[in-house]
Formats: structure tokens, C-alpha cells, sequence
């Protein structure tokens, strides 16, 4: 009677297997603003989020999910240099409960949600991973060399003077002036140029015939426009993002009125009915 009773329950664990949900896929983007980690399925997946602390640590239960594929889909994710997340693992929490654990190397704000499935994505859930206090984007803008004190007075940067050797003939004033190119005009403040690479991280936008991805595209072009403006003098540019991650679209505007920025360039490579068309469209916000 005994062994009938373990042979049926045995029996009955073995049939409800198949029915737990099989992840297929588990990404996790790090990025100085925020670390995003997503876990894609055929089915919307329920889910817990708890925070604790001392030490810092986020925990994530996922019901009725194929254990081996999450652990699977988690390992070897956490980059050492993911300035959030420290450490993961994976384990069975109680029946029907998968648990997922990461280590935080400081104190978090995270948010967690879900996203409907678009082009070859499933249903994603979505978690990002915020530090308490936001980056404030003008630092960075700021981290540029300025000119050594030396250099500003008319020194070379090895400290040599560039004035002229004592006893060589100088010419006077007025040639001096005359030889010289008419100076440009002079610029007394910063011009802060935003520089927005479309789409990112889960969101590829537009693909190629070849299969290259909008996202990729863009922040290539971004990366090769803001060091065409760094070098310019009295102008710098600061990117939304310099990775592949997603940025909503009120957090990019965010950042372009954190900085005040003059000028928000946002830069897209869309797709067209006609593979043969080339060229570029700009669109400018106007008032008019």
C-alpha cells in the first residue's frame, strides 16, 4: 500500500515537469547608469522581487520555471566590472519557486517590469538595477583635460618659454598685427551638445538586410560625431548612453536637462520599404 502511495506521487512529480516554463533566454547589460538584467519565455512569467540589506542583496523568485534553464541562462552573466551586481546564483527555493540571488556591491533602487512580446522577443521580464543616487552626467562631461596653466601663458608642454630668443630682431607692432590671421570670435561659456544613440539593449530598432541592428549603428555614428565635437574648441558632447542599453526616452531627455544642453541631436538609421534608397532626413523641433 505503501510503495502504491510513493509509486503514484513519484508519478504525479514527474508529470508536472513539462509544465514549467522554459526560459529562453537571459541577458544582463552593465552600464555606469543603471545594470539591466532580462529573462525572456514564451509565457509571461510570475514573478517576486525582494530587496535586503546588510549586506545588499536582491532576490528574485520566478514560479513555475524550468530550473536547468535558468541556472543555464544565468551563468557566466556578471561581469566583474558590472559596477551593481557583485555576485549570482541560483537554487531552488520550494517547489514551483526558482530563486535567484545577486550580491550588490552598494545599495540599490530597482524596478522591475514586464514588456509584451516584439519582432523575435518574447515576453521579457525586465529588471534594472539603479544606484540610490544618480549619476549626475556633468561630471563626466567635465572629466576632459584642461590646458596646463604653462601652456595658457605661453609655455610649451615640455615647459620651455615660446617667446623668442633675447637679441633676435622682433618686428614691431603694427606688422606683427598685420601677419597675423583675424582672430575669431570669442566664445566665454561652455556649448553643450547632447548626442543620442537610438534605440539600445532590448530594443534593437531597424535590421538590415545583412542583419546588422539600428541600435549597433547608431551608437557607432554617435561615438564618431561626439569626438568630432570634443575637439572643438569652448564645445563638448555627452552621449545618453556609450553601451548596449536601453534608455527610456524621458530619461534621455533627463539627462540633456541635467547638463542644460544647448543642442539634443538624436540619431536614427531607419528602415525603408525600397532597399535602394539612400541618403538622410533631419527633423528639427520648431515652434513655427
Amino acid at each position: 500500500m505503501v510503495l502504491g502511495v510513493l509509486l503514484i506521487l513519484s508519478n504525479s512529480l514527474f508529470a508536472a515537469e513539462p509544465s514549467s516554463e522554459s526560459i529562453r533566454a537571459i541577458r544582463i547589460w552593465p552600464a555606469p547608469d543603471y545594470t539591466r538584467v532580462t529573462v525572456e519565455s514564451d509565457e509571461p512569467l510570475q514573478h517576486r522581487l525582494i530587496l535586503l540589506r546588510n549586506p545588499e542583496r536582491l532576490v528574485l523568485d520566478l514560479e513555475d520555471v524550468d530550473f536547468p534553464s535558468v541556472q543555464q541562462g544565468f551563468a557566466g552573466k556578471v561581469s566583474s566590472s558590472d559596477p551593481y551586481i557583485g555576485n549570482l546564483r541560483v537554487g531552488r527555493f520550494k517547489p514551483g519557486v526558482v530563486r535567484v540571488v545577486l550580491d550588490l556591491k552598494t545599495e540599490v533602487k530597482p524596478q522591475i517590469f514586464t514588456l509584451a512580446p516584439i519582432g523575435e522577443y518574447g515576453h521579457r521580464l525586465v529588471l534594472d538595477i539603479y544606484p540610490i543616487e544618480p549619476l549626475d552626467p556633468l561630471l563626466a562631461l567635465l572629466q576632459k583635460p584642461e590646458p596646463k596653466m604653462g601652456q595658457a601663458f605661453g609655455k610649451s608642454a615640455d615647459g620651455e618659454s615660446s617667446e623668442e630668443p633675447k637679441g633676435e630682431a622682433r618686428p614691431n607692432n603694427k606688422q606683427s598685427r598685420s601677419a597675423k590671421e583675424p582672430a575669431g570670435p570669442v566664445v566665454n561659456r561652455l556649448v553643450t551638445i547632447v548626442v543620442d544613440p537610438g534605440h539600445g539593449g532590448e530594443d534593437p530598432g531597424a535590421r538590415g538586410r545583412r542583419g546588422t541592428r539600428e541600435k549597433h549603428v547608431t551608437l557607432t555614428i554617435a561615438r564618431k560625431l561626439k569626438s568630432l565635437i570634443d575637439v572643438e574648441p569652448n564645445m563638448r558632447a555627452l552621449l545618453t548612453r556609450d553601451g548596449d542599453f536601453l534608455i527610456p526616452l524621458e530619461g534621455r531627455v533627463e539627462k540633456a536637462r541635467r547638463v542644460k544642453a544647448d543642442l539634443f541631436v538624436s540619431i536614427h538609421a531607419d528602415a525603408f520599404v525600397k532597399p535602394h534608397v539612400r541618403g538622410s532626413s533631419v527633423f528639427a523641433l520648431s515652434e513655427h
